[in-house]
């Protein structure tokens, strides 16, 4: 309900407790992560903090302010005035200044004070209303910094603050809180008990732990030394105190922690066999003690039994991946992508069943965290995963065995510094050689078996603790965190042409790039990046597919609080360097980027906010359609033409087919396609195959809607195609020249009645795609929309359905009715040509494009498949034929029903037309009997002789989804069902030419009313 939004990172989300259609949204996270996304303040659907807010249940945002808080921790609504509102703003992670601290509210965002300010580096994390007096307030403050080199989690600053004016004023707290620095405060209240305050604090060994209030936060006890751990204090240190006991409170960690006794013990509170660790959120039920919802790394979970038992909720796609790779195994490839904290996971771009992509598709050969990985070129079993810090292994599929290959220093050497996701490369110039990167490059001709080291260390090899934070350098005994992250001054990229072998680049987290023009036996370094502050993180450096002297870097500074997309070429290795951030918005840092590998000037860029493409070289950059969010790695599919995004929140999107925009880069279709009124891009091969049903019928009706299930792209050859303008009809366009006219104050001319009746007769224009066999007979029409701009249907790789056309539209369809569909065409070169229809008539635009239709072998050997398709498509022309007769036998039974009314409106017909008009009922009867089978038996479950249209049908249903062989049985029943119904049309048509006409003469002759069917008097 967010993902439009131009930021996606959430830090908190609040509902108004007065009218719960009015949403509150702080954006930004709320942890100081090394990877944390950042936002534009508060948006209420009515963010920022986003009023962003939204009024209306999430239909509609809008940003109400603070954009430069970038990280939200809470928001309040006063539950006596909707209008008044206090945000909790932590302020930038990376920098000082800012909107942080606590703002408040009168009017419902429309303008904001700020209530609480401490420093510029000091924002506010946690803020509570005392329960049943919004009065009182209680605010965790915080003083933090992150840099690439480390994390700074707290300072003299932070500490607990309180008003008694419903925020309007604030004192600091200290009575028995710690004296000394303090880091990351989390804070808890009670219905149960609205004396007791609780917090969590972060501080030095002495002072940090759990401290209980029992006078609405006036003095505090230290209860116990436990503080949130693993990752650090910085990613969790949220605690929820029960709504039921007042001695009851969770605290987020890596396993959720509760103490039962107002925080005198802690111990586990989950088995955590059954439930993801790293834990962030919870809710308690107010009504329920036992029901809660956690919120952890692997997504949502619930317990109705107090966490002895969860379940998880399958449906959120919100994986968080940092690095993929991609395979070429057919007829569709594989993704492979290191994830934060779901480890690496394996699975399909697509798979060959209706239902698409499933969670039960996906495969996870390596726990922990994830991180850049490679595929084996030529044996796609052989996987090389991370866990964090350069932990690399040779995996094989096959045997599901992972071989740690990491390589080790040799004695005397200094320690390796790994990066937290450290570069791994296969070459693109033999499979057996890959590339690792800690603060060198490493090189193996064995798949990771051995290792020799082709550089010295190709950083800065600064000791970070002698960095600054804050404008000065810490003591290593204050509050840096650098538990759980990233060595410093380390490799972060390496990149070898592919089309000079032994040319490799490397970036640095620390902003250098090196480069070697031969395999690492000297290095030089590259030349400053211009315009790119010391020490900014080279987030990607990409060898050219074509230039063997030009090389792309994407450079990030944004934790310095800098923004900018910093992407770079060079065409002379590296020794002098230009921007292509071209028209990209400020404000986007970049991530990665991939040069197309045919045309120069195609290229992709992963952004913070979204996947960007340029055509001509990075002058101009567009933004591609979908969700907002962090492109961390692309990948190009170079076979199929596919990009493939890792995103950080959102899992992994696939752009299918992009060769349009080659086109486009190419400059092929530029002016032409205006000129011509439209073009149809090149069509990439179509694989042939049955598409399964694994679950019964279509759209899963046994799994319930909490299977997640990511669609396949439409089966069969995608047409995409250009129109330069709307098609109109005559009368449309009509309409515009008149509305031109009263523009401008004129006489419209009445446009004669012939003009309109001609504007009534005009079905509307069309755009189709005809697409004609190898022989250039037109198989079948794709029709799509007549509207300016690019456009993309798909063709099933059938004929047309054989069935009759039937314009009704069914208000309810059961899973295992399909539409209609035609027989099989046959694997084999065709082609497609774009037409359009307007009230001038039909014409052919732009060029036609060949493609070719391929049998992925899964068939018998041997397989005819023209002979297959043959069969079916005799099949499908005498069910045609049938399904025609049918729809006729309908029509004389309708026909008769209207003689029979009309023969009581005609006294003088002879008595005896009483009795034709039944004998031809009767005899009609018989024909629908043999035709389609004994109605009486059907009604009564007795079996019944095979119907012409019953043999036909079965063929059909049992051999038009496969490629196989008719059976000798399907062929028997063809060929009875064809002799048959010869015989059976001959006698209806006698039938109705004879019989039927002279009953419908003898009423005419008797002066009844017009019935269907029958000629008009004197015709």
């Amino acid at each position: 309900m967010f993902e439009d939004q131009p930021v996606y990172s959430i830090g908190d989300v609040a509902i108004d407790p007065s009218n719960p259609d009015v949403i509150w949204v702080g954006t930004g996270e709320n942890v100081s992560g090394r990877h944390v996304g950042w936002g534009d303040g508060v948006h209420p659907h009515r963010s920022s903090t986003y009023r962003c807010g939204s009024r209306n249940g999430g239909e509609t945002w809008e940003n109400v302010g603070l954009r430069d808080s970038q990280h939200i921790g809470k928001i309040l609504v006063d539950p006596r005035d909707s209008r008044v509102v206090l945000v909790a703003a932590e302020g930038s992670l990376w920098a000082p200044g800012g909107d942080r601290g606590v703002y408040r509210s009168t009017d419902g965002g429309d303008s904001w004070t700020l209530v609480l300010g401490i420093d510029e580096n000091t924002g506010v994390t946690d803020i509570e209303f005392a329960p049943g007096d919004p009065n009182v307030v209680y605010a965790a403050a915080y003083e933090r910094r992150r840099k690439i080199w480390g994390h700074l989690a707290g300072g003299p600053n932070s500490g607990i603050y309180k008003s008694t004016d419903g925020g309007e004023n604030w004192r600091r707290i200290s009575a028995g809180l710690p004296t000394g620095d303090i880091g990351k405060i989390g804070l808890a209240v009670t219905p149960a008990n609205p004396e007791v305050v609780y917090a969590t604090m972060e501080a030095g060994d002495d002072e940090r732990g759990f401290y209980r209030s029992l006078d609405k936060g006036e003095g505090w006890e230290k209860r116990n030394s436990y503080i949130s751990g693993g990752t650090g204090p910085h990613y969790y240190q949220e605690i929820e105190a029960s709504p039921h006991d007042a001695d009851i409170v969770y605290q987020m960690d890596v396993f959720i922690q509760v103490t039962r006794d107002g925080g005198a013990t802690f111990g586990n509170l989950e088995t955590a066999n059954d439930k993801h660790s790293d834990n962030h959120a919870l809710w308690i039920d107010p009504e329920d003690g036992m029901h809660l919802i956690v919120g952890t790394d692997a997504g949502l979970y619930e317990s109705f039994d107090d966490g002895r038992t969860f379940r998880h909720f399958p449906n959120l796609p919100i994986s968080q991946f940092y690095k993929l790779a991609l395979d070429t195994a057919e007829p569709f490839y594989n993704v492979l992508g290191g994830a934060q904290d779901l480890g690496t996971l394996w699975g399909p771009a697509r798979t060959m069943n209706v239902e698409g992509i499933r969670n039960r598709d996906w495969y996870a050969p390596m726990g922990a965290d994830g991180y850049a990985v490679q595929i084996d070129p030529r044996d796609p079993d052989i996987l090389y995963l991370q866990t964090q810090q350069g932990n690399l292994y040779r995996y094989d599929r096959k045997s599901e065995e992972a071989l740690d290959i990491q390589p080790q220093p040799a004695p005397g050497d200094p320690p390796e510094r790994f990066n937290w996701d450290a570069p791994i490369l296969v070459s693109p110039h033999d499979p057996d050689r890959i590339y690792h990167g800690s603060q060198r490059v490493w090189a193996s001709d064995d798949r990771g078996n051995s290792w020799t080291a082709i550089s010295g260390d190709l950083t800065t090899d600064v000791n970070r603790y002698e960095l600054r934070f804050m404008g000065r350098v810490w003591s290593v005994d204050d509050l840096i965190d650098n538990g759980a992250m990233s060595k410093y001054a380390t490799l972060t990229g390496i990149s070898e042409s592919p089309v000079a072998e032994g040319v490799i680049y490397t970036g640095s987290d620390d902003g250098l790039i090196h480069v070697t023009e031969d395999a690492g036996a000297t290095w030089r370094r590259a030349a400053e990046l211009p315009g790119v502050p010391e020490r900014a993180f080279i987030n990607d450096v990409e060898a050219s597919q074509h230039d063997p002297a030009t090389v792309f870097a994407v450079a990030d500074n944004h934790k310095e609080g800098d923004f900018r997309p910093l992407v770079f070429e060079s065409n002379d290795r590296g020794l002098t360097w230009r921007s292509i951030s071209g028209d990209l918005p400020a404000g986007t840092t970049a991530w990665a980027i991939e040069q197309d590998h045919l045309s120069p000037n195609l290229l992709f860029l992963g952004a913070e906010f979204g996947l960007y493409v340029s055509v001509n070289g990075g002058a101009n950059w567009h933004m591609l359609p979908g969700p907002t969010i962090s492109h961390r790695d692309l990948e190009i599919q170079r076979r199929d033409n596919d990009v493939v995004g890792a995103t950080f929140g959102r899992g992994f999107y696939v752009l299918d087919d992009y060769t349009p925009l080659r086109a486009l880069a190419d400059g092929a279709m530029a002016g032409g396609a205006v000129a011509d009124g439209g073009a149809l891009f090149p069509v990439r091969d179509a694989w042939w195959y049955i598409p399964a049903v694994p679950m019964q019928a279509r759209g899963k009706p046994t799994l319930g809607t909490d299977d997640y299930t990511a669609p396949n792209p439409d089966f069969g050859a995608t047409l995409t195609y250009y129109l330069p303008e709307t098609l109109t009809t005559a009368g449309e366009a009509r309409r515009t020249i008149e509305r031109a006219v009263r523009d401008q104050g004129g006489d419209v001319a009445f446009p004669g009645y012939d003009v309109l009746n001609e504007e009534s007769t005009e079905s509307g224009p069309r755009a189709l795609v005809a697409i004609a066999d190898g022989d250039g007979r037109t198989v079948r029409w794709v029709a799509g929309p007549a509207r300016k701009g690019l456009h993309r249907v798909s063709w099933d790789l059938r004929a047309p359905a054989p069935d009759p056309i039937d314009l009704t539209v069914p208000g309810f369809t059961p899973p295992w009715v399909g539409p209609p569909q035609g027989h099989l065409t046959a694997p084999g070169d065709y082609s497609a040509q774009l037409v359009v229809v307007t009230a001038e008539g039909a014409r052919e635009v732009g060029l036609a494009q060949t493609f070719a239709v391929r049998a992925v072998p899964t068939a018998e050997a041997g397989t005819d498949f023209g002979a297959v398709v043959a069969f079916q498509s005799e099949a499908s022309e005498l069910m045609r034929r049938i399904s025609s007769a049918g729809e006729e036998l309908g029509r004389a039974r309708d026909r008769l029903r209207h003689m029979r009314a009309a023969l009581l409106e005609a006294p003088a017909a002879p008595l005896a037309l009483f009795g034709d008009l039944d004998a031809l009922d009767s005899r009609l009867q018989g024909y629908a009997i043999r035709i389609f089978g004994d109605p009486a038996r059907q009604r009564l479950n007795e079996p019944t002789v095979p119907s012409i249209s019953n043999r036909v049908g079965r063929v059909i249903g049992g051999h038009w989804d496969t490629r196989q062989t008719p059976t000798a049985t399907h062929r028997r029943n063809l060929e009875i069902g064809e002799t048959d119904f010869g015989a059976w049309l001959a006698e209806f048509e006698g039938f109705m030419s004879g019989d039927f006409m002279r009953a419908e003469a003898a009423l005419e002759a008797a002066g009844a009313p017009w019935t269907p069917g029958r000629r008009p008097p004197g015709g």
